[in-house]
């Protein structure tokens, strides 16, 4: 989704969610996500 791309350290955009987008590196490629609700 990209709700959370290029956000890493912001708070997650799901309402009642309280957790950060952070950002891993999988074959050269960035994915973000939010580690509390996987979105």
């Amino acid at each position: 989704s990209f709700a959370v791309y290029d956000r890493e350290g912001e708070p997650c955009q799901k309402p009642g969610c309280r957790g950060h987008v952070e950002r891993i590196v999988q074959s050269g490629r960035s994915t973000f996500y939010c580690r509390t609700c996987q979105r």
